[in-house]
């Protein structure tokens, strides 16, 4: 029985592949000249919109894709921006059904390719994202990164339960590449920069 095992091993060991030189580590990218624009075009390529506001009285800034004053349902997480109707009432998540907005704040966003990192606050944050016609994510000017790369050296796996990339619309687009906003989540989404 031994004999045999030694020579499964020796076959096994004669059979091995010559080990290979370890991967060279990637240099960074180079740094984008107008990370401003950069991060709007990367959001218009994903169907969203990027907008700028200050701090002070930032809802009366923000272009809404409604009137504010016109949408009843409205989830929000932010100071200076109350919630109403079923984004303050809702007793499940199916209650969301018929959200008009949720406003959400994002850790940072990345440039490269327009996405906010958002870890949810509330146990209601996830289903309401997804349930909204229109989502706005805040983030603060001073939260953006370049690359991915450096999004992942920000987030620790161990310290969180959930987190997820927003990036524009919900999509989807069938066999005939016919591309349709909105189909599964929100119809439009709007990152909108805080700043000082």
């Amino acid at each position: 029985m031994s004999e045999a095992r030694e020579t499964i091993l020796a076959r096994l060991e004669h059979a091995r592949p010559p080990a290979s030189p370890a991967p060279a580590v990637m240099s960074p990218p180079p740094a984008v000249t107008d990370p401003i624009g950069t991060l709007r075009a990367r959001l218009e390529e994903a169907g969203g919109r990027l907008q700028s506001v200050s701090q002070t009285d930032w809802p009366s800034q923000v272009e809404w894709p409604k009137d504010l004053s016109t949408m009843d349902h409205v989830y929000s997480t932010l100071p200076g921006l109350e919630a109403r109707g079923v984004g303050r009432s809702a007793a499940c998540d199916r209650d969301l059904d018929c959200l008009d907005l949720c406003v959400l704040r994002a850790e940072f966003a990345v440039i490269e390719n327009g996405a906010a990192w958002q870890l949810p606050s509330r146990p209601r944050e996830r289903a309401a994202a997804l349930l909204a016609q229109h989502l706005v994510v805040i983030v603060d000017a001073t939260e953006l990164v370049a690359t991915l790369h450096q999004a992942y050296e920000r987030i620790d796996l161990t310290e969180m339960s959930f987190g997820w990339f927003l990036c524009g619309p919900s999509k989807t687009a069938d066999i005939e590449q016919a591309l349709v906003l909105g189909a599964h989540g929100p119809r439009t989404m709007s990152l909108v920069i805080h700043h000082d």
